[in-house]
């Protein structure tokens, strides 16, 4: 099982929380804190260390991105649609998360928004294998 017993990412979750328990918490190590329990199994607990990191730091591309990898994880496609618009928002010219806008738009039955985000992707990186493989499936 990945994550688990005393190797591995389980392992490196505890060293990582006791090399940063005198810390505060502030956005990177809750970044790094959600990533671990990502990889662990635990989508609600990523989600919450998440989210408190984009309260600290809303504008921040990265933990957007990561909120909505964590919400596609979960199978919460509404709000990984809300975490890759604020990610566009504060980067348009980022191809990897139009691509995820259309791959989360794909999963909640639009396939036309898909499309165009699949193409905004090609626009922005030509050759993203994803977008060319998704708009091939899609017929786009």
């Amino acid at each position: 099982m990945r994550g688990r017993g005393r190797g591995g990412i389980g392992g490196l979750e505890g060293l990582y929380k006791k090399v940063t328990a005198d810390r505060p918490h502030d956005a990177r190590t809750l970044n790094v804190r959600s990533v671990l329990a990502l990889e662990n199994g635990r989508a609600a607990e990523a989600a919450e260390l998440i989210g408190r990191a984009i309260v600290l730091e809303p504008a921040e591309r990265t933990y957007l991105f990561h909120m909505a990898k964590v919400c596609a994880r979960g199978g919460w496609w509404h709000e990984a649609t809300d975490a890759l618009r604020r990610a566009i928002y504060v980067d348009p010219h980022d191809a990897e998360s139009w691509y995820g806008l259309g791959a989360a738009f794909h999963e909640l039955g639009e396939p036309y928004q898909a499309v165009v985000c699949w193409q905004q992707c090609l626009y922005l990186e030509p050759g993203h294998s994803g977008a060319m493989e998704a708009l091939a499936r899609a017929g786009g």
